[in-house]
């Protein structure tokens, strides 16, 4: 028997386990309990196949799973995926790979073989672990046939063999669940339904004969009654009393006849509709077939790599409501055995009260409610997730992916529901972020997503939390955006990053498809493994071990769904949704780190020592946003917590009802808990403004209750006295003198790591405390380097440090145990080195050096002069120029006319002389859409000329024509001559899909006519991209011309963007090169080149050989040891986005302001002895 240390909290239940041990000759079978894997013991047997075992199976930890495939890999694959990797200063230089990036593989094209294969290449040459194969639209090869499981297939064995892993998306497109719209199609009965409330006003007496099979009055075509009521108006707008059942006056199968009496009545028809394009997700049955359509068929085809090479599934955006999903609507989800759903979980008929859904029916409504949405929510969780998950469970492969709506409560309480309970099924938890934006005081909801998600792992178990990113960031991304993003991921919590997506090819229509791919497509594509490799290195350092925080903020799903109506916001859900944004952002502001916390997690947390544990978090204030209902168990929960020194937080709004609706004792324990009348102040608060006032309530325990009574945070918008009040509670672990920079704190392998990211576009200056006291590193992700903090004071409890981060900047902090000989507590330069002697600093821009230094105990202060240093030398003159490939010239303004009798050839459509000035003018896209009128005849096909004239001022000796985007079939004529299409086309560096045609015999001095026959099928082809022309050559606009005319290439330019200086669609690398003389005396000390270049990628290089690369700020290399006294050459390489090339804009690229080489003096000073 051997000693294996204890695993926490892990949620599932085994027996035994296979366990390799350190004698890789050696397995064995681990004995573990059900709720917290505790190891009982651990029996070692040779590894031989008399034990059966060819192949270890499955062993899952924190919720993750890893294939022993043999020895060797065993004790890799359980460290690096389950645990992550143990902290180590040589794995931090080259961080694993299974810590990487993994992102969607679109499979949007024709899926070559030997194209995949190469892309797969560029997915291991970049460092990446795997991909996500993922079907999107442009797929030429049908979605889960024989010739798609082909590629799959060949995908696994070429995986394999690379090295990466292969992993499904287990959908065509998104949302998951309909395996590509054919099981709403095919059965029908599977479709999502929904039920509406349509209300009809009758003033009475009146006959009404209301007709549910057509929408002549009101909307009810295409619907199946469930019941319907009369209510009066006044009661209508106010509180229902009572209520006359119509349903029994249903006749000829869907007609309502009333006699209404006299009076003001409001008629309420509920009738069930079908979302025809998505599955009814509250049925079984809908997941079932999934499963059997998608995943069965994946485990049956990938054989041999299914649960190795092929290790899991992910799951996108499916809901168990998707109809006008952020629209409010008298709509909420239903399904085909809803009553009995609801009855079997409540105990009584939903029926007469689903008025009460939409309405107030008084004091029952709130139970009404929350047991209506509860039972919609653990039905959605049972019938989608949790079927999906065991049936991974018994497969032996892992479920990933993410929800829709993550980001707003309100979406929660229609959409998803509780999202906890979704995300405690899944193995490693995700959540997605669109869109070029991050959470800020303006989208402070923005936060929201990770730090559910966060939150969720920490408490279930997931060492990965998965992010869907960057789709939607355009085609002008940068590195530095992308960074930018991620970042303020991985402070919030994520580790896992998961681009959206890699596109297999852009051709078309393809390239607007979520934009931007981040594949090879892109310019800075050959740095793209510094990215990966910065990504994967913060990957490394916050996987694993635990995280730190305070604060646990009450996720309020059921105050949400008490006061939910989807037709429009109510007092109570507007204050719970704004003011829990308002504190997902303002707390990180206030560097209060908190997780959200589900109340069946709370209710379940130990309390011990004043701090409520979950898992491995130990939180000492537990914070209420404005709740109105609150379990019972949560309550109890609260109440031992405040009895063993907790602290409670809360605000706006106190509970007064259970989650039966009941108030029973509730507002007493709440009273007595706060201080405060729970039920005065929601009087209060419903009456109108309230004075912002804070009640403190205190116990001999030291258990502190403070509420914040206003009208809602986010109105009073006071974050002063937030942390005010906060403190009253707690002290902060971590504090900053900037509420623009965010910070995570984590434990791993018995080292603190704090992470601090600025998000904003200006550097910043900070000054951290930490309450923790160590000596603080700078472990650098984008290069792996490891550096002493120098300037820092520590305590016998914190240390304080200052720092400086770049525009979107961020560091990593460790602290270690050992403290510095030296310690340098204030300067007013940077510090380079310091030992026992001497401390040796960069200065300039100052006259006097002013060092405060503690060596044995002792405080010197240290004052030098700098001496002189030599000005800056800024590069003003003329830059030689070039360009890293092809320059561009878009054509997007085209004359067409329809060829109605083919007769085009006849016409000499093809020829230059053709007169088109009566042609239609289009640009690019659909070409019925952009017909003045409707067609006589919808018929197909179609034959189009385009015709479109460029001049050329001088002939390239190389220009080729990218054939892109030209939907249909085609025949292009350059001045009347024909291309070959068949044997002359080349392939083009971007795109797979893309081909070239040379067109330099054709062109000719002076007007040039390109012309495209194009037979095209459907309303939505033609030549839907700018026609681009690529080669060697500049562009000119001459005065008065709105055109660009073709010139000779432009070896000369000012230092200032390239668009403005002949090549406005240029997308590349530009150089921009000059040669300078330098004295000896500006080589004494430091030397670095600053380049202003906006947010592309620079490339330094001095007298040819590199001296660095910036994919983000700071744009600064140091150069000093690559410059020579006497003649230097500096080049100055600048990599922009393909957004100039592929749309057509003319963003400002390259040089973008000073460039200039700022000398720096370095000064030994020494310490006294």
């Amino acid at each position: 028997m051997i000693h294996i240390e204890t695993l926490p909290y892990v949620r599932r239940s085994f027996g035994l386990c296979p366990f390799l041990g350190a004698n890789p000759d050696m397995c064995g079978f681990v004995a573990i309990t059900s709720e917290k894997y505790q190891f009982l013991s651990v029996t070692l047997l040779p590894w031989n196949n008399e034990l059966g075992i060819q192949r270890v199976t499955w062993w899952r930890l924190y919720s993750n799973a890893v294939l022993l495939q043999g020895k060797e890999e065993v004790k890799c694959m359980l460290e690096k995926l389950v645990h992550g990797a143990k902290l180590d200063r040589k794995t931090f230089a080259v961080p694993p790979r299974e810590l990487g990036i993994l992102p969607f593989w679109f499979w949007n094209g024709d899926l070559r073989y030997e194209e995949m294969e190469r892309q797969m290449h560029e997915y291991y040459d970049k460092g990446m672990p795997g991909f996500f194969i993922h079907s999107r639209f442009g797929l030429e090869v049908p979605y889960l046939s024989d010739e798609w499981f082909d590629r799959v297939r060949f995908v696994c064995e070429k995986a394999k063999e690379i090295g990466l892993q292969a992993w499904v998306y287990d959908e065509k497109n998104w949302p998951s669940g309909t395996v590509g719209w054919k099981i709403p199609t095919e059965f029908p009965d599977l479709q999502q339904r929904y039920l509406e409330m349509v209300i009809l006003h009758v003033d009475g007496p009146l006959f009404v004969y209301l007709e549910g099979t057509d929408s002549r009055y009101v909307d009810m075509q295409d619907s199946d009654p469930i019941c319907a009521y009369a209510v009066r108006t006044d009661e209508f707008n106010g509180e229902i009393k009572e209520v006359i059942d119509l349903t029994p006056n249903l006749s000829f199968d869907k007609i309502v006849p009333w006699e209404a009496p006299a009076g003001s009545w409001e008629l309420l028809y509920f009738i069930e509709r079908r979302a025809k394009y998505y599955i009814d997700a509250l049925n079984p049955e809908s997941t079932k077939k999934f499963i059997e359509m998608t995943h069965e068929r994946y485990k049956e085809e990938a054989g041999e790599y299914f649960g190795n090479v092929m290790p899991g599934f992910y799951t996108d955006e499916p809901a168990l409501h998707y109809f006008e999903t952020g629209v409010d609507n008298f709509i909420v989800p239903w399904s085909k055995r809803m009553f009995k759903l609801f009855r079997d979980r409540n105990g009584y008929d939903l029926k007469p009260y689903l008025p009460a859904l939409f309405l107030n029916m008084g004091k029952k409504t709130s139970k009404i409610r929350l047991d209506f949405w509860q039972t919609v929510s653990e039905q959605y969780t049972r019938a989608f997730y949790k079927q999906i998950r065991d049936w991974c469970e018994a497969n032996d492969v892992l479920f990933t992916g993410h929800l829709l709506f993550e980001d707003m409560l309100r979406l929660h309480s229609r959409n998803e529901g509780n999202i906890f309970d979704h995300l405690q099924q899944l193995d490693i938890v995700g959540v997605d972020h669109l869109y070029p934006r991050i959470g800020t005081r303006e989208f402070p909801e923005q936060h929201v997503p990770h730090k559910i998600g966060s939150s969720a792992a920490h408490h279930f178990g997931s060492v990965r939390v998965l992010c869907e990113s960057l789709g939607g960031t355009h085609w002008d991304v940068t590195m530095e955006r992308m960074k930018w993003i991620a970042d303020w991921e991985y402070v919030l919590g994520i580790n896992l990053f998961n681009p959206h997506g890699f596109h297999y090819s852009i051709e078309g229509e393809r390239k607007r498809d979520w934009p931007p791919s981040q594949f090879y497509h892109h310019t800075w594509w050959e740095h793209y493994k510094r990215f990966n490799d910065y990504v994967t290195r913060n990957g490394y350092m916050l996987s694993g071990g635990y995280h730190v925080a305070k604060v646990a903020m009450l996720y309020p799903i059921n105050s949400m769904w008490a006061n939910y109506v989807p037709q429009g916001h109510t007092p109570f859900s507007e204050v719970i949704e704004n003011d829990f944004n308002y504190l997902a952002d303002t707390l990180l502001r206030l560097h209060f780190d908190y997780d959200i916390i589900d109340e069946k997690v709370l209710a379940e947390g130990d309390v011990k020592d004043g701090k409520l544990h979950v898992a491995d978090e130990a939180f000492e204030m537990i914070l209420l946003p404005p709740v109105t209902n609150l379990d019972g168990a949560t309550l109890d929960k609260l109440e031992e917590f405040y009895e063993a020194g907790g602290k409670i937080f809360g605000e706006a709004v106190l509970p007064t009802e259970n989650l039966q609706g009941s108030e029973g004792r509730l507002s007493h324990r709440v009273e007595a808990l706060f201080g405060v009348d729970p039920e005065t102040i929601r009087s209060r608060f419903l009456e109108g403004e309230v004075e912002p006032k804070r009640h403190v309530n205190k116990n001999s325990t030291g258990g502190t209750a403070v509420f914040l009574q206003s009208s809602g945070l986010h109105r009073v918008d006071d974050p002063a006295w937030l942390d005010e009040s906060i403190r009253l509670c707690i002290n902060p672990d971590v504090e900053i003198d900037d509420d623009e920079v965010f910070y995570l704190h984590r434990v791993k392998d018995g080292k603190d790591i704090y992470f601090f990211v600025n998000p904003t576009d200006k550097a910043r200056d900070i000054k951290c405390r930490l309450a923790k006291a160590g000596r603080p590193e700078q472990w650098v992700s984008e290069t792996g380097e490891i550096r002493q903090l120098y300037v820092c004071e520590i305590g016998s409890d914190y240390t304080a440090f200052p720092l400086n981060l770049a525009p979107y900047g961020s560091a990593l902090i460790v602290l270690q145990e050992d403290l510095p000989e030296v310690m340098i507590t204030e300067s007013n330069v940077p510090v380079e080195s310091a030992t026992n002697k001497s401390v040796t600093v960069r200065a300039r821009d100052l006259d006097t050096i002013e060092l405060k230094v503690v060596k044995e105990g002792k405080t010197q202060v240290i004052k030098a002069p700098v001496g002189e240093v030599a000005d800056p030398l800024e590069l003003t003159r003329k830059w030689d120029f070039s360009v890293d490939g092809d320059n561009a010239l878009l054509l997007n303004k085209w004359q067409v006319i329809v060829d109605h009798d083919n007769s085009g050839h006849d016409q000499g459509y093809y020829l230059p002389e053709t007169d088109d000035s009566q042609w239609l003018t289009f640009t690019q896209g659909a070409w019925e859409m952009q017909l003045p009128e409707e067609r006589d005849e919808k018929t197909y096909p179609v034959t189009l000329w385009y015709r479109a004239g460029f001049q050329c001022d001088y002939l390239p000796t190389d220009m080729r024509l990218l054939i892109d985007g030209m939907k249909g079939e085609k025949e292009i004529y350059v001045n009347g001559k024909k291309l070959n299409l068949d044997s002359d086309t080349l392939p083009s560096e971007l795109d797979a899909m893309m081909r070239e045609i040379p067109i330099v015999e054709e062109l000719q001095f002076g007007w040039n006519m390109i012309a495209v026959r194009l037979v095209v099928n459907a309303r939505n082809d033609g030549i839907v991209d700018p026609l681009k022309l690529l080669g060697t050559f500049s562009l000119a606009k001459p005065k008065a011309s709105e055109e660009y005319v073709v010139v000779a290439p432009i070896g000369q330019v000012d230092g200032a963007s390239w668009t403005d200086q002949g090549y406005p669609f240029f997308s590349g690398t530009g150089s921009y090169e000059q040669t300078l003389e330098i004295n000896e005396d500006f080589l004494a000390g430091r030397v670095y080149l600053e380049v202003e270049c906006a947010d592309d990628l620079l490339t330094v290089l001095v007298n040819g050989k590199e001296a660095g690369v910036c994919t983000w700020h700071p744009y600064r290399v140091e150069i000093g040891k690559f410059l020579e006294p006497g003649k230097n050459t500096i080049t100055v390489q600048v990599t922009n986005s393909l957004i100039n090339v592929l749309e057509g804009v003319e963003k400002p690229s390259g040089i973008q302001g000073k460039v200039r080489l700022v000398p720096y003096a370095l000064c030994e000073l020494e310490l006294a002895q």
